[in-house]
Parts: C-alpha cells; structure tokens; sequence
C-alpha cells in the first residue's frame, strides 16, 4: 500500500482519516519513438532498469502513487534522457513483468505521454500481478482499495495483498494490515493489523511507522503507550512521512504538560 525527499502521506486525530497515499501527475508531449542503435538501446535499458530499482525501493519503503512518481522524476533528472523517450522505449520492450509494471505506472502518473490513463494503467499492473509479480500485485491492490483506475472491491483489494504479501512485498504486508485496521475486505481485526504493521516496520516501510505509532496513541489494538507512540512516529518522519509531525507534536506538548502539572 511503500525515505528520500517527504512527499508522501499513506492522518489526523481522532478521528484520523487515513489515506496513506495521493495521486498527482504532470504531462509531457509524447513524441514518436526513432530507430536506435543497438547501443543506444542498451543504454536506454540500463537507465530504465536503475529507474525500476528506485520505483520498486519506493514502494516498498511505503511511499504512495504520487510520492514514487516524485522519485522516477528525479532519478530521470539526472539521466541524458527525457520522460518521453524512456516511455517509449517501455512501449516497445514489454518483455518482462518488471518493465509492464512501470509503464503501467507511467501512464497512471502520466510520465512521458501527454496525459494520465489510470485505467490503463491499471490494466498493465494486472497483466504483470498474474505473472506473479509482488509489485504489480500490491498496486493491483491499492488501486482495488482506493478505486483508481477501477472500481473500489475491497474483497479482491484484500486477496491481491495476500498475494503480494505471501510473495514478498513489505507494502503489501502493509496494505493487509491496513486492510485488517480498517476492515477492508475482512472482518476487522486490530491484533492482525498490529502485526502486520510491526512487521513492515520492521522492512523500513515508513507508512507502516506512522499507523503503528498511531496505534500506540490512540491505543487502538494495545494499551495506549505513549512512549512506544513517540518512537514509531519519530521513525516514521525519520524515513520521510510528514503526516507524523502534528500527532507527535501533540504528544510531546502533552508530556511537557504533565511535567510542569507535577512540579
């Protein structure tokens, strides 16, 4: 459901409205594809597969839709090439699950083509989640969950973070525990949802932190633990997620208070 620059989101008070991520896009004119050398495409390649690390690394640390496209743009920043010719180039090479997904993220986040398809988008993801592919599997998910590109099922948003959790995906364990925390295609179940939590928090999935630490403040599945609240959220904002900031404030303010009231 995945730090590098804080953009992301995966809450407020109670009650928190919890949506760990957001969408935003921004558009490029798309431009024909050349014929290209031998080398020149092998060049394009090994771009395009530092650029499926940097995507596939933000995920899994909890970074949502928009936040990862943030990270694919500054990766290319620093490339020879632009958005459009790496687009192109993953039109023509569809070859693996890795390279469907991405394009697949390119036309959800509208990188390299002159607008956003996030049903086609969508579509590509699940072409590559019934390769079995944990990535592809846990954006399957996310967009069951949200209704991105597709109606909102919460039923199969849950089995798709079964599947990318059984197959590896940190952000999908997330997402089950997400799932399981807010009664999204199961029955509600806060102590799953703890443990799942725990567990991707531990694989450095910083929307993970943040809910976690969530939990030990409201002392929603566990006794409230202020302590236990303060250090997820600190490490939640430590790895990058911004919506720690206020609640971890709140509870520091709070702590003060209590010490002035005793002396």
């Amino acid at each position: 459901m995945a730090s590098m620059t804080s953009t992301l989101s995966i809450s407020p008070k109670s009650p928190k409205l919890r949506k760990p991520r957001s969408n935003a896009s921004s558009v490029r004119s798309l431009s024909p594809q050349p014929i290209i050398s031998r080398d020149e495409n092998d060049a394009l390649r090994r771009y395009v597969d530092e650029i499926v690390l940097t995507f596939v690394s933000a995920r899994e640390r909890g970074y949502n839709f928009s936040s990862v496209a943030d990270c694919i743009r500054q990766t290319i920043s620093t490339q020879i090439y632009e958005e459009h010719q790496l687009f192109n180039w993953l039109r023509n090479n569809q070859n693996t699950a890795q390279y469907t997904t991405l394009l697949g993220f390119f036309y959800f986040q509208g990188i390299g083509t002159q607008r956003t398809d996030k049903r086609k988008g969508f579509h590509l993801f699940l072409t590559a989640a019934k390769m079995e592919y944990y990535v592809a599997q846990d954006l399957v998910a996310d967009c069951y969950c949200f209704g991105h590109g597709t109606p909102k099922m919460p039923e199969l948003s849950f089995e798709w973070y079964q599947k990318a959790n059984h197959n590896g995906s940190t952000d999908g364990e997330f997402g089950l525990g997400y799932c399981y925390d807010m009664g999204i295609g199961v029955k509600k179940n806060l102590v799953k949802a703890i443990q799942h939590y725990k567990n991707a928090s531990k694989k450095e999935n910083r929307s993970a932190m943040f809910l976690l630490g969530q939990c030990y403040d409201l002392g929603l599945g566990v006794e409230r633990d202020r302590e236990q609240a303060i250090n997820w959220y600190k490490k939640a904002i430590e790895y990058g997620n911004t919506d720690a900031r206020e609640p971890l404030e709140e509870l520091l303010k709070e702590g003060n208070s209590e010490s002035n009231e005793s002396e």
